[in-house]
């Protein structure tokens, strides 16, 4: 039997009851429903015993593996997922609705072009627009644009999602990098002989994880991590081969091309942004600026010789 919206004690369930019970689905423990609510495991504990106490239902089994949901909580998870779905769109309408330069902007962006081109880049949008705030994420992860968890995402992609409005800035190429006197000790021909710098299964966007698990199952993985500079450093010390954007290995003075960019790894450069968030005035400024910036150094992007 579903929950209805009144209680066994004629008590209505207010949203915040939905946005508690909601987190507890999701996460399917108190501390990570606690961690997405920011708020301590105690207090996520008590709402929710109040919650069900004044439903008359419980929403979830105490098991020792975590809390499963009753029947009842599945039929709140739809109904609070329905109408988060619409207080997302309604704040996205709204805030694609204004049309001043000020305020806030998320952007997620890969760690190598946050590094080598978004930071000093935002930095001089911010400079010409000094009451738009931007909060760079460095990440690969899927932020959703249309949860708002980004306004703008830098993608590197061949299949942008059907819901974003994207523009596209270049082709974006890796190759493969060492230094000369790795090189020189470890000349074999064949790329799965060498000893190989690579990104941890927690990058899976990279053309690199794609060239590891598809393509060359059988090289020998002497380092992984999960920062690209920790490799790159390593790669500099002589220790194997890394996989690098073309931008960034054709910059590491100690680095050298192992080979040709391959046309396998070779992806696109995209900025993305929710379609109802189009009109918004400090996106689609920044957006622009992004993009005209940034096609200025396809070249660099695109790894072409002597660039």
């Amino acid at each position: 039997m579903q929950a209805s919206v009144f209680g066994s004690r004629g008590c209505p369930m207010q949203w915040n009851d939905l946005t508690v019970v909601l987190a507890i689905c999701r996460a399917g423990t108190l501390s990570g429903a606690a961690r997405a609510l920011n708020l301590n495991h105690s207090t996520v504990f008590r709402r929710l015993n109040a919650i069900e106490e004044k439903m008359g239902v419980r929403f979830f089994e105490r098991l020792q593996q975590g809390y499963v949901m009753t029947e009842a909580g599945e039929a709140a998870m739809r109904a609070a997922e329905r109408i988060d779905e619409e207080v997302l769109g309604l704040s996205r309408e709204l805030v694609g609705k204004d049309l001043r330069l000020q305020g806030s902007i998320r952007v997620t962006a890969p760690e190598g072009l946050s590094i080598h081109f978004l930071g000093t880049h935002i930095g001089q949008f911010c400079r010409l627009h000094p009451d738009i705030h931007v909060d760079l994420v460095v990440t690969s992860s899927d932020l959703r644009l249309s949860r708002r968890e980004a306004d703008l995402a830098v993608r590197v992609t061949s299949h942008p999602p059907d819901t974003s409005l994207g523009r596209h800035i270049c082709r974006f190429r890796f190759c493969m990098y060492a230094s000369r006197a790795y090189l020189k000790k470890n000349f074999h021909g064949k790329l799965e002989d060498y000893d190989w710098l690579m990104p941890d299964d927690g990058i899976d966007w990279l053309p690199a994880s794609i060239w590891r698990k598809e393509l060359r199952p059988q090289a020998r993985v002497v380092m992984s991590s999960d920062n690209t500079l920790v490799l790159v450093n390593a790669a500099k010390n002589d220790l194997g081969v890394i996989p690098l954007p073309c931008f960034w290995g054709d910059s590491e003075k100690k680095l050298v091309r192992v080979i040709d960019p391959p046309d396998e790894l070779t992806l696109d450069l995209w900025l993305l942004t929710h379609q109802d968030l189009r009109h918004t005035a400090r996106v689609r400024a920044l957006m622009t600026f992004l993009h005209e910036a940034l096609q200025q150094q396809k070249d660099l992007i695109e790894g072409v010789p002597g660039k």
